[in-house]
């Protein structure tokens, strides 16, 4: 099932940098609390039977309080694949709405305080992790859940467009479309021709991260691909340019709360 995946964390205490995945999201909070951020929604604090939703390329960032511990499960769906089912479920239900599939945010994450709706979505799991059920049956139960239970009870709202530097904006997505990772901030600016604090104005503004953390996040999202295709972890280093292993090894976790090692033999 390439269109999913799906991991839980026990009493953890790792902060995450903020970032986004190019994937929609759902998380939800089994014991303690956390505090979500994000530039495209309030600061809140989260607790147990919480769920997230986070709509794909949305900047945000989880992490517990101080000296606490908390355990949670993230899901992440193909935003293509996802956009596809949603296509198939608008002559059924009462769901108008666009996923974008390629670098913009569109839609705002939410939170939702529900009993009913977290337990739906931690039996599900549940199914997802169980190596006794085959992948028919997980696929059904997915598709299931999605459609009569989460789906229809998620809040979907736009973010509001905004005229902020909006002339610069579709030279900047063409940028995100040839070598974004490598480009450095001075050529960057030079390319759209504007000056870097206005570039890093204009990064924050649209996407919630500066322009080397939109790289370093590009690149770690990249990383992810490729090791669930079994990718060796030196050559991916390399290849993403990574100053060394060890960097690789450092932002990877700062992202995704594991290292690549880890990550790889989980894929």
């Amino acid at each position: 099932m390439p269109y999913v995946e799906t991991r839980r964390a026990c009493q953890s205490r790792i902060c995450y940098k903020s970032h986004s995945h190019p994937t929609f999201s759902i998380g939800a909070v089994d014991i303690g609390q956390s505090r979500f951020s994000s530039a495209f929604a309030h600061e809140q604090v989260i607790q147990a039977g919480s769920l997230v939703v986070i709509p794909a390329h949305v900047e945000h960032a989880c992490n517990p309080l101080p000296d606490q511990a908390w355990s949670y499960q993230m899901m992440h769906l193909d935003a293509t694949w996802l956009a596809g089912l949603i296509e198939e479920l608008q002559q059924n239900i009462q769901l108008k709405v666009e996923i974008d599939t390629l670098y913009f945010p569109n839609l705002k994450p939410n939170i939702i305080n529900n009993s009913n709706l977290y337990h739906a979505f931690s039996a599900l799991n549940s199914i997802l992790f169980d190596s006794h059920m085959s992948l028919i049956q997980k696929e059904h139960c997915l598709i299931q859940v999605l459609t009569d239970i989460l789906l229809p009870n998620f809040n979907w709202e736009k973010i509001q467009s905004s005229h902020y530097f909006q002339q610069y904006l579709s030279d900047l997505l063409e940028c995100l479309e040839d070598n974004i990772e490598n480009l450095s901030l001075q050529e960057l600016s030079e390319k759209l021709n504007i000056s870097r604090y206005a570039l890093i104005r204009l990064f924050k503004h649209y996407f919630g991260l500066t322009p080397h953390a939109y790289q370093l996040n590009y690149k770690v999202n990249q990383a992810r691909q490729r090791l669930r295709a079994g990718c060796d972890l030196a050559q991916l280093a390399c290849e993403l340019e990574f100053a060394d292993q060890s960097h690789f090894h450092r932002v990877f976790k700062q992202h995704t709360g594991i290292t690549p090692k880890q990550y790889y033999k989980k894929s």
